[in-house]
């Protein structure tokens, strides 16, 4: 090939993003489930043949290492001599470089006369995979639902009605799961239609000679952010609070070494995996590794494997909580050690580049609700994990009701849910003084309840329930969150099997950790905050040191002046 062309080549790298970004349009707008065509739990990406990365779409952080490191495993299984025109390949193994079992991905060969050129590939979480009705307590993976090795759901164009009945007829909602996998494969078709048309454009030859080029092109970027940053150590370490049986501190510590262009991130210093289903399999710990490193250094290089080559985990031999080997119990994978592991990443980085970071965000805690529908007589299953608050930077507060860090999914409308589920939404609403008191304040949370019109197993999640999400350099931690269901006796349960109709579900989420001293916030801000319900007269006293009229909710200056001043000399 010829010397690489700086436009061409940035006209291919956004031509191959808005590939993927349509054919995740193509996937939820004709999707069946929820959580696909409204909460949009689904990623898209295209490869080279060898299965490198070439394209991701901005959509949910926790499938970064699932996506870019999925391909080269299957093709381990089912190497591309195998491979035939119109095959299409399924698999939500979680050790072998899956996801937890509700992500199933597909993959698909690009061929152009009769040669691939690429793939295209797409990861969609189903509402079910059978298994347990409830989410997070199973021992082990057997318990958790349908295990799929990477085998060829079509075969030269030909679907393989036995294989997607096996996948039917084990899942409550095959509906629902029938009608996802035609929209995934809807998508990976579009996606091949694209590129067919951008090989008949540039040249065969060519345009492969760019997918190396885009490659090393992301390589570069990373490696120049890095290069940018002085060399050092520094480490993090944070807590699990439940492994989905009981509740129990583990340790997931990270310790970042910055060398050149390169950064290497270690994982050694984390407990032991969980008896349930909260812990993450390695290419989990990738996906959350890979997305804290390229928000903190990257987050304008393109997204593909190149991007990713400066970046190197290391683990221990054995067993941990961010390395369960089969057959760990995985379910809760994507929710807190993924949540966790970025967590620690970036309060280690903290300590190198502040400006880069933000305050502890909040944690979404989320639920899983299951039962017969009286209106169809089919299950339903519904499953959400709900906004919380934004950790604040070193300008800026963080922000309200945010999906945050590895998740990018929409909160489902209310009208949406009670429509296709039988649940009711009895309160929807920002929790105030959530977030954690700072010169800038972290991001409020959300509470929700939840009515279950029907008899229905429940399962709720709670991820910082005791353990505050971090302020810094002065902040205060965001609010921890609460959920479950509330018995007739008052008590909340994470897990009810046998929840009556009636019975209500609470969802609060955590707010984001505070940055800088609270006594040194804008005066006006704190003012504007207890204004609009963010924040108590009561936090703005004795958090802020704000004196604030309860019947004009204006700021006594003169008063808040002396009050700060007393209660800064009292700190010291």
């Amino acid at each position: 090939m010829k010397k690489v062309d700086p436009i061409t080549l940035a006209v291919l790298v956004n031509n191959l993003y808005w590939i993927t970004e349509e054919m995740n349009e193509y996937l939820v707008r004709s999707a069946f489930s929820t959580n696909i065509k409204v909460r949009r739990d689904c990623s898209c990406a295209l490869y080279t043949k060898e299965g490198d990365m070439l394209a991701q779409g901005e959509f949910i952080p926790v499938h970064l290492g699932i996506m870019a490191n999925s391909l080269k495993e299957v093709l381990k299984d089912l190497p591309i001599s195998s491979i035939e025109k119109g095959d299409v390949i399924i698999h939500n193994d979680p050790f072998r470089m899956g996801s937890h079992l509700w992500d199933i991905m597909l993959f698909q060969p690009i061929y152009y006369k009769d040669e691939i050129i690429a793939f295209s590939g797409n990861l969609a979480h189903h509402v079910d995979i059978g298994g347990s009705s409830t989410k997070w307590d199973s021992p082990t993976i057997f318990e958790e639902g349908l295990r799929i090795p990477p085998i060829k759901l079509f075969k030269k164009g030909k679907i393989q009605e036995d294989i997607l009945k096996i996948i039917a007829t084990n899942v409550r909602t095959p509906y629902e799961s029938r009608g996802d996998i035609s929209a995934q494969t809807a998508a990976n078709y579009r996606a091949e239609k694209r590129i067919i048309e951008l090989t008949k454009k540039y040249g065969k030859s060519e345009l492969l000679s760019y997918f190396e080029a885009i490659l090393d092109y992301s390589e570069k970027g990373m490696r120049k952010a890095i290069e940018n940053v002085p060399n050092g150590e520094d480490t993090f370490e944070d807590y699990i609070e439940n492994d989905g049986i009981e509740d129990k501190l583990i340790k997931i510590k990270a310790k970042i070494n910055i060398k050149g262009s390169d950064i290497y991130i270690d994982f050694k210093g984390s407990g032991e995996p969980g008896k349930g289903g909260i812990n993450s399999p390695w290419a989990l710990t990738i996906s959350a590794t890979y997305y804290a490193i390229k928000s903190v250094f990257g987050a304008k290089i393109p997204t593909n494997g190149g991007a990713y080559r400066p970046i190197h985990l290391l683990r221990r031999n054995e067993d941990s909580i961010v390395d369960a080997k089969f057959p760990h119990a995985v379910g809760g994978c994507t929710c807190t050690p993924a949540q966790r592991i970025v967590d620690v990443i970036i309060g280690a980085l903290s300590k190198i580049v502040p400006e880069n970071v933000c305050a502890c965000d909040g944690h979404w805690p989320a639920d899983l609700f299951v039962g017969i529908d009286p209106r169809t007589e089919r299950y339903s299953s519904f499953v959400e994990t709900y906004a919380c608050g934004r950790g604040a930077k070193h300008n800026e507060d963080g922000a309200d009701a945010h999906q945050t860090h590895m998740t990018n999914t929409a909160n489902a409308p209310i009208e949406i849910i009670e429509l296709e589920h039988p649940l009711q939404i009895d309160k929807y609403s920002l929790v105030q003084d959530s977030g954690g008191a700072g010169e800038f304040r972290g991001g409020l949370g959300i509470v929700r309840e939840i009515t279950c019109l029907t008899p229905m197993s429940v399962s709720a999640r709670q991820m910082r329930p005791k353990i505050k999400p971090y302020g810094l350099f002065g902040g205060k931690g965001g609010e921890n969150d609460l959920c479950g269901v509330i018995l007739p006796n008052g008590k909340i349960v994470q897990i009810c099997r046998d929840a009556k109709s009636g019975y209500k579900a609470i969802i609060k989420s955590s707010g984001g950790g505070g940055w800088g001293d609270p006594f040194k916030r804008n005066i006006k801000k704190v003012e504007w905050d207890v204004l609009n319900g963010y924040v108590s007269l009561n936090s703005a006293k004795e958090d802020y040191g704000c004196i604030i009229n309860p019947k004009s909710h204006k700021v006594d200056l003169i008063k808040t002046r002396e009050f700060r001043k007393l209660k800064s000399k009292y700190k010291k």
